[in-house]
């Protein structure tokens, strides 16, 4: 209202000047009221500009166009130029306006580019050992000038806010839109007449959802509240990389020091059982002794190289990267294969019920005698482990085309349905057994590793007649011949 008084005033005062101390014509008073409605329309606005327009018209036809001090104009080439000055008034208000709206809109962009770079710069420094959700909400409320910003975490459903926790920002909303049932526009929900909107947003980066955000502030723009959601998208996962690849980089070093700890091990152990072992033999062959004490000595020595044979088969199993053992594949034919195997571990299966089917006329395998040897001979650990002494276990070797297949079966409790897949895993242990078997849940993932170097695959069954059955596949070895 100050506004319009204002104008009125401006054209009361050039209309006393130009009537009553200057006393100019009409041409003249014209360009005047002109560059006054230029001035307030550039200065205020369309609406100030109209008025000043209409009060500018109405004084140069009652004060400079004939008859004076009359609103009658005689002369009609006098309305010609009355609408012309009134159409020029109008259409240069209506100009200046536009500028500037054009430019406030401009400069709104401008602040909310400078609040983007801000905010990009700002989720760049999320600190990655603390909670993400608390730190992507207090981010955004502090660089774009919400009241209250909520993030909610697709995984965990959890809803983390920033400033006050306004109930306005409706929860249900926010997690609806963030495992995806929501839209994928952004909402907004207008709560005061003075702009004050509550806006909610996915959060989504390469057709994923991760999340949505809300937030209770001055209006944005669509194209603002989509560049925010995507600025805090590429955050989160950039910091949920970062998270993975530091749990990769601890695993593999506690890996690396679990070999070496075990190569220590190994080294520690097998000296004084070297030793041990030579005087035994000496003593055997070198004294005689009652039937008894050689039959003592016997065991002693017996145990010494199955304990160094355990280390030793320990150290290889450390040496194995996941995914990545030293292969070196040979004609290796399968009886031999089970044949080494058995007698290395004769001691263990000694009293135990076997049964060996080998097909007839087997190809050999082209694999690793030593690292197949192993993997084989960690089945029947396992078989022996989880199935009781009295029970059969059963090996088994058939081809079809050029893949042989070698099973161990046991008839031991079987493995639980949604255990298959995750037994392979390592340190893996079985729920119902972990406590009453002994184990580190390495076996397997080993022997999983060894097989998969060598082109095969590792599955496991539970059979109809009870318990479980471990089989492998290798390819079978072929003759290169030279032309």
């Amino acid at each position: 209202m100050l506004k319009v008084l204002a104008c009125l005033v401006l054209v009361a005062a050039i209309t006393w000047i130009a009537f009553s101390v200057l006393n100019v014509n009409a041409l003249i008073v014209g360009f005047a009221y002109v560059l006054a409605v230029l001035v307030v329309a550039a200065r205020w606005g369309l609406t100030e500009s109209f008025v000043t327009s209409v009060a500018a018209m109405l004084c140069l036809n009652y004060y400079f166009l004939p008859p004076i001090l009359s609103l009658t104009i005689a002369d009609p080439q006098n309305w010609v130029a009355l609408f012309v000055f009134m159409v020029t008034a109008i259409t240069a208000s209506q100009l200046s306006a536009g500028i500037r709206s054009r430019a406030a809109e401009a400069q709104a962009r401008r602040i909310e580019v400078e609040r983007l770079y801000q905010l990009s710069l700002s989720l760049m420094l999320i600190d990655t050992t603390s909670e993400l959700g608390p730190q992507v909400a207090a981010s955004v409320r502090k660089q774009s000038g919400f009241f209250s910003v909520a993030f909610c975490d697709r995984q965990t459903g959890e809803i983390c806010f920033a400033g006050v926790e306004d109930q306005r920002l409706e929860q249900d909303m926010l997690r609806s839109v963030a495992i995806g049932d929501g839209a994928w526009f952004v909402s907004r929900k207008a709560l005061t007449p003075g702009g004050i909107k509550a806006i909610v947003v996915p959060v989504a980066l390469g057709g994923r959802v991760l999340g949505s955000l809300g937030a209770i502030g001055p209006s944005l723009s669509e194209p603002a509240a989509q560049a925010i959601a995507n600025l805090v998208a590429i955050a989160i996962e950039h910091a949920r990389q970062q998270i993975a690849l530091g749990r990769l980089e601890v695993a593999r070093r506690n890996e690396r020091l679990r070999s070496t700890l075990l190569d220590a091990l190994a080294h520690d152990f097998l000296t004084p059982l070297t030793s041990v072992k030579s005087a035994i033999t000496t003593v055997r062959s070198e004294y005689r002794h009652e039937p008894e004490e050689d039959d003592f000595l016997a065991v002693v020595e017996e145990e010494a190289d199955r304990l160094s044979e355990m280390i030793s088969e320990t150290t290889d199993m450390a040496r194995i990267e996941s995914g990545k053992p030293n292969i070196r594949r040979s004609r290796l034919p399968v009886p031999d294969l089970i044949r080494s195997s058995l007698h290395r571990m004769k001691t263990l299966l000694d009293g135990r019920p076997l049964k060996v089917q080998i097909q007839e006329d087997i190809s050999p395998v082209d694999a690793d005698p030593e690292m197949i040897g192993l993997a084989l001979r960690q089945l029947l650990r396992n078989a022996v482990k989880y199935s009781p002494p009295e029970t059969t276990i059963a090996i088994s070797a058939s081809q079809a085309g050029d893949t042989v297949t070698i099973a161990v079966r046991d008839h031991g409790p079987g493995i639980p349905p949604d255990e298959l897949d995750a037994i392979f895993e390592r340190f893996y242990r079985g729920k119902q057994t972990q406590e009453s078997v002994a184990g580190t849940g390495m076996g397997l993932s080993i022997a999983r590793d060894i097989v998969g170097a060598h082109d095969g695959k590792l599955r496991v069954q539970n059979t109809p007649e009870g318990g479980a059955q471990f089989s492998f596949t290798l390819p079978a070895f072929h003759e290169v011949q030279l032309l």
